[in-house]
Order: structure tokens, then C-alpha cells, then sequence
């Protein structure tokens, strides 16, 4: 797979979608391993404008899934991935996913951080930094929080190459996902 970079040298962010889905590509920036988790910026590029975040990351992702694809409870990592927002940059990404995702009403600011529940979908061990890692995120998904604010999505992480990619899961979650990465409500 080619990534097709801007001018800027970012890869534009929305190369990969196709049959009405959304699907992101970053560059990972800055990664540094520390006290279990890595910590990195992704970023890319559209119309011009740079996109991006800050992501923390739990290092040791055991498969989530094991051979007869059972999900395997003790490698569901709560807070497994977080976003944080890293400035302007941040807050494009979110104007901008809102208006790929067709949404009228675009926040101002993405919120200081989102946390997700994490689960790899591989069912071997693999070693994060050499192998690309699939994850399924879900937000929103304790027992306390509003149901009409859960949301799922799809974050890869090859390390190795240095590039990042956000995956929709579903249509249905466009408003919660903008709703639960913004500082201005969306209906």
C-alpha cells in the first residue's frame, strides 16, 4: 500500500476512504516507550492544513482473541489508548472529520483527552514495535456513561513504518465520536 504525501511531507488524511466510510492515515511522530505505554504524535495533512494529536498507548498488547476467536477478558485494556489534544492541530482534525463525515454543525475544540477501551484483534503474541497492531476502540462504554455517547472505531499502529491509521466501524457512530472529541456539543 502507497501512502500519498502532501507537501508538507504529511500523508492526506483521507486517501483510504472509500465506500462511504472515513478511514484516516497519520505519520507517528516523536514515539518514546516509557512505563509501559508509548507516547506519540500522529499527524497529516488536508487542504493544506496540518491535522493531529498526541497518543498514549499501552505497549505489552496481548491478543484479544484466542485460537477458536473467544475474546480473552484479561487483555481488554481500559484506558488502553488515549488522545490528547495537542493544539490547533487537534481541533482541524476534528473540524475536519466532521465535515468528511457530513455533519453541519462543526465543534470548536476537541476536548483536553479521550479515553478508550482497548482490544487487540490479533490472536498470537506479536511484538508491537516490529509488527502492525490492529485495535478496535470503544468510548464511552462503562456502565456509567450515557449509551447514546458510546462509539466504536478501528486505530492501527505500525510503528515500524511510522504511520498510524483510524478506521470507522460504523456510520451510527459519526455523532458520538464528534460529540465525545469536542468541546462543543453536536445533536
Amino acid at each position: 500500500m502507497e501512502i500519498l504525501l502532501s507537501g508538507d511531507g504529511y500523508p492526506i488524511v483521507d486517501q483510504f476512504s472509500e465506500d462511504g466510510f472515513v478511514d484516516c492515515v497519520f505519520k507517528i511522530e516523536n514515539l518514546v516507550r516509557n512505563a509501559g505505554h508509548y507516547t506519540f504524535d500522529i499527524r497529516s495533512s488536508y487542504s493544506g492544513q496540518r491535522l493531529g494529536l498526541r497518543i498514549k498507548m499501552i505497549a505489552n498488547l496481548g491478543p484479544g482473541f484466542d485460537s477458536k476467536m473467544n475474546l480473552v477478558r484479561k487483555n481488554v485494556y481500559y484506558d488502553g489508548v488515549e488522545f490528547f489534544r495537542s493544539g490547533v492541530e487537534s481541533d482541524r482534525l476534528i473540524w475536519t472529520i466532521a465535515k468528511l463525515y457530513g455533519l453541519e454543525d462543526r465543534p470548536r475544540t476537541m476536548v483536553t483527552s479521550q479515553s478508550f477501551t482497548a482490544i487487540a484483534l490479533h490472536q498470537e503474541p506479536i511484538k508491537v514495535e516490529d509488527e502492525k497492531v490492529n485495535i478496535k476502540l470503544f468510548a464511552n462504554d462503562r456502565e456509567e456513561d450515557v449509551e447514546e455517547d458510546y462509539f466504536e472505531s478501528f486505530f492501527n499502529v505500525d510503528l515500524r513504518n511510522g504511520f498510524a491509521f483510524w478506521n470507522e466501524k460504523d456510520l451510527d457512530y459519526r455523532k458520538p465520536l464528534i460529540r465525545g472529541l469536542s468541546e462543543t456539543p453536536v445533536t
